[in-house]
């Protein structure tokens, strides 16, 4: 049996989706070369990193030592398991939020 293709990880924040496959890290931040920019004093340079872990078969959101952290249900946490439909806040609990969607992209 053929192994289990990772999914593709959509990520949307303000503006159009982008989507991305498994093999290098997705940066979530308000560096100008971010993957996914988000240009709010509250986000840093490169604030959040997404990657697939092969080893669990998940993509995986980490504080990339951010100085404001990233909330999840209004708690701060080190990681996220992003599962789909999650959503992610970045400096705060009311800060900018980043949603997920795994699987295909459909526009």
């Amino acid at each position: 049996m053929a192994p289990m293709s990772a999914p593709l990880l959509t990520v949307q924040y303000e503006g159009p989706p982008r989507t991305f496959a498994a093999g290098t890290d997705v940066v979530v931040g308000r560096d100008l070369r971010a993957d996914v920019r988000i240009a709010h004093p509250l986000v840093s340079r490169a604030h959040l990193v997404l990657r697939f872990d092969p080893a669990t078969g998940r993509w995986v959101g980490v504080d990339n030592g951010s100085l404001n952290g990233i909330f999840v249900h209004g708690r701060r946490v080190p990681e996220v398991d992003v599962a789909d439909g999650a959503v992610v806040n970045l400096g705060n609990p009311d800060g900018p939020a980043v949603s997920f969607q795994l699987g295909r992209h459909q526009g």
